[in-house]
C-alpha cells in the first residue's frame, strides 16, 4: 500500500491516515459548488471496463461485476447505460455472456479503436447524467473541467453496489 494517497476530487497527495477527513471536505465542497440543476442524478453511464476489472483475479475481468452492477441499478430504478470497450470481449472470462449483452443492448460497446472513456464521457454530456466510474478521467480534466462534479465512485460487493 502506498505512503502518500491522491485525492480524488482535487488530486493533491495526502498520507494514508488523513485522506479521509480529506476527502469528506472536498466532497462536501463539491457538493456546494455543483450545479444540481444541470445534473440529473437519475441517470447513470457506468465504466463497464471498471466495473469489469474491479476486484479482479489475476487482472482477468469478471462478467459477474457487470452483471451484478446491471442488477443493482435496476433495482434502484436508475436510468443507466453501461459502456465497455471494443478489446473488453476478448480478455473477459465469460466473452459469450458479454456478447449476449451486447447483442440484447444492455450494454453499449464502442467502436474498434475508439477510446471508450471519451465516448462515456460525451454521453454523460449529452444526458447530463453522472459517471459510475472508480477512474479519476485525469487525462480529461483539462478538456472537460465538469467532470468531478459527475464521477460517482462505487464499491462492488457480492449483493451489488456501494455508491460512495
Amino acid at each position: 500500500m502506498p505512503k502518500r494517497v491522491r485525492c480524488p476530487y482535487c488530486d493533491r497527495l495526502f498520507s494514508r491516515n488523513a485522506i479521509d477527513a480529506h476527502i469528506e471536505r472536498c466532497r462536501s465542497r463539491t457538493r456546494t459548488r455543483s450545479n444540481h440543476s444541470q445534473i440529473r442524478a437519475s441517470e447513470i453511464v457506468v465504466d463497464g471496463n471498471n466495473i469489469a476489472y474491479y476486484l479482479a483475479p489475476r487482472g482477468t475481468p469478471r462478467v459477474g461485476n457487470l452483471i451484478n452492477a446491471r442488477r443493482s441499478l435496476l433495482s434502484a430504478g436508475v436510468r443507466f447505460q453501461i459502456v465497455v470497450s471494443a478489446a473488453l470481449k476478448h480478455k473477459i472470462d465469460r466473452p459469450e455472456v458479454l456478447r449476449e449483452m451486447i447483442e440484447a443492448g444492455e450494454v453499449i460497446e464502442t467502436a474498434r479503436g475508439q477510446n471508450d472513456d471519451l465516448v462515456i464521457i460525451q454521453l454523460a454530456r449529452e444526458k447530463r447524467a453522472r459517471i459510475l466510474t472508480n477512474d479519476r478521467f485525469l487525462d480529461w480534466r483539462d478538456r472537460f473541467p465538469w467532470l468531478g462534479e459527475t464521477l460517482v465512485r462505487y464499491r462492488l460487493t457480492p449483493t451489488g453496489l456501494i455508491l460512495d
